[in-house]
């Protein structure tokens, strides 16, 4: 039993040292060359490995050239069971106005081996609140949608998108 406890706290210490050591910066600059087919560039920002997490704070994104949102603060923590990204205060490019309204508050993404088939989120801002669900396995998004007032007033075309469910929220479900 001695034997057993003690190969467990090793096992549990290494998984905490690996976790605490690894290069999270260089991973995060791996990832940004592997968005670069697709035309996403993530460009200006700070970086700050905490042990366990990586800050990131006044990133600018862009597609295909086009500066789309600037991102003042991201989290991004890598529990091998269990992983986050916490993002505050967002604003995407003026070019997106006639669409959306253009500040997010706050979302969260969250990716765990108990449902390793889905990714979930939550997006708080201008136009309301939303919860997405990615399956991975279909390649689909799954968007429910509780619009604000100023979204349902002057950003109807872009409700045209979703379905009314009987709870007066929005759904949009897609497959890439």
């Amino acid at each position: 039993m001695k034997k057993l406890m003690k190969f467990f706290a090793y096992a549990f210490f290494f998984i905490v040292a690996l976790m605490y050591f690894a290069p999270k910066v260089s991973a995060f600059y791996f990832l940004e060359e592997q968005l670069k087919p697709y035309g996403v560039i993530i460009s200006s920002e700070k970086l700050n490995d905490t042990g366990f997490s990586l800050d990131i704070e006044d990133a600018v994104i862009s597609f295909k050239s086009i500066e789309s949102a600037k991102l003042t603060r991201a989290n991004i923590n890598v529990f091998v069971l269990y992983n986050t990204i916490h993002v505050e205060d967002i604003t995407l490019s003026d070019t997106a106005a006639s669409f959306v309204p253009l500040g997010i508050q706050k979302g969260d993404i969250r990716y765990s081996i108990v449902d390793p088939l889905h990714v979930q989120g939550e997006v708080l801002g201008d136009f309301g609140e939303a919860d997405i669900v990615y399956d991975i396995l279909q390649r689909s998004v799954y968007v429910t949608l509780k619009p604000s007032k100023l979204m349902l007033n002057k950003y109807r075309s872009t409700l045209r998108n979703f379905k009314k469910d009987e709870n007066g929220e929005y759904v949009y479900e897609k497959t890439f």
